[in-house]
């Protein structure tokens, strides 16, 4: 089985060097180093992995050593930087009705985030941001950075000093909160919630845009909906085949270094296989018969087919295939 990954229009890790005060040749060197070498120059609306994109958030933070680097980024954002995506949002009547069509229209920018409404009252309203696929620190950085940018965008798009209610972030709580509620823009910030979350103030969603457009945004919109569909975040176990097949005979097929590749924990990695009825074992054992089944076509020596599937010699090559065989004629348990 093969899984397709999640991607990003190249704009996103583009807005990520942007903000980091680097030099251009250490940050072509980080987003070599986040699998990204050969980030697309001229196209605006090409695609990258998000898997990328993640990675490179996390490599940036610690190259600059700024903890606080993902919601600065935010800060010095500016209209048109993500592209279409932008001008959906400030072609709007309101901000309410540009935040509408950011949803509507999220796989102009990227597959991996749902931004869905919430929780809704005569005052508030609330979103939620939502990243498929994606753990740890760097998962944390683009939340951040994400829900951040949704107020200092209002801002530029209004030209008034819109701020949100209140955020909930699902990521624990940093050491120190004065930074990190200054620039979240409310002293109202919770950590450890069930999902994350910006409200705003009704009253503030009926802002007007300033570069309101009814006609540029019809067009747009349509644009945006003729937009061949994105490939969308598969299963977990897809995503495994998808890393740990090119690595079997070239590298260590390790489970750590597996997961840590999908931008996970070894012990992440296994809760999630096992949340679809399978283990890390298992699919290695199977991930190496589906190579064998195509490899020993073209390689008659058993000691090279066994080094080119990962495994020690022949002997325990030959051992594997009797098991395959075996279940072949068992049948499924």
């Amino acid at each position: 089985m093969s899984g397709v990954d999640a991607v990003d229009v190249v704009m996103l890790p583009r807005y990520v060097l942007a903000a980091a005060p680097l030099t251009e040749e250490r940050r072509r060197e980080l987003a070599r180093q986040a699998g990204l070498a050969d980030l697309p120059i001229t196209d605006p609306t090409a695609m990258v992995p998000s898997d990328g994109y993640l990675k490179l958030w996390e490599l940036v933070e610690h190259e600059c050593g700024d903890p606080l680097l993902a919601l600065r980024a935010a800060h010095t954002y500016y209209p048109g930087q993500l592209g279409l995506h932008d001008y959906l949002f400030t072609t709007a009547p309101t901000i309410g009705d540009g935040f509408r069509q950011l949803g509507r229209h999220i796989g102009a920018l990227t597959t991996n985030f749902r931004f869905v409404p919430a929780e809704q009252t005569e005052q508030e309203c609330s979103f939620d941001v939502v990243l498929l696929s994606g753990e740890g620190r760097s998962r944390e950085l683009a939340i951040q950075s994400a829900v951040t940018r949704l107020f200092t965008r209002a801002q530029h798009a209004t030209g008034r000093p819109v701020h949100p209610v209140r955020v909930g972030f699902r990521q624990r709580a940093p050491r120190r909160h004065d930074d990190f509620a200054e620039l979240v823009g409310t002293r109202d910030v919770d950590f450890g919630t069930a999902t994350d979350r910006v409200t705003f103030r009704n009253a503030d969603l009926e802002l007007p845009m300033r570069t309101a457009d009814s006609a540029l945004a019809e067009i747009l919109a349509g644009y945006a909906a003729s937009l061949p569909t994105r490939p969308v975040v598969t299963t977990w176990t897809a995503r495994l085949h998808d890393v740990l097949v090119p690595m079997l005979g070239r590298e260590s097929v390790g489970i750590d270094e597996v997961a840590r590749r999908m931008h996970l924990s070894g012990r992440s990695l296994q809760r999630r296989l096992a949340e679809e009825g399978t283990t890390w074992r298992e699919e290695l054992a199977r991930a190496r018969r589906e190579l064998h089944e195509g490899a020993r076509r073209s390689t008659a020596n058993t000691q090279q087919l066994a080094s080119r599937l990962g495994y020690g010699d022949a002997r325990s090559l030959r051992r594997a295939a009797a098991r395959w065989a075996a279940a072949d004629r068992d049948g499924p348990a």
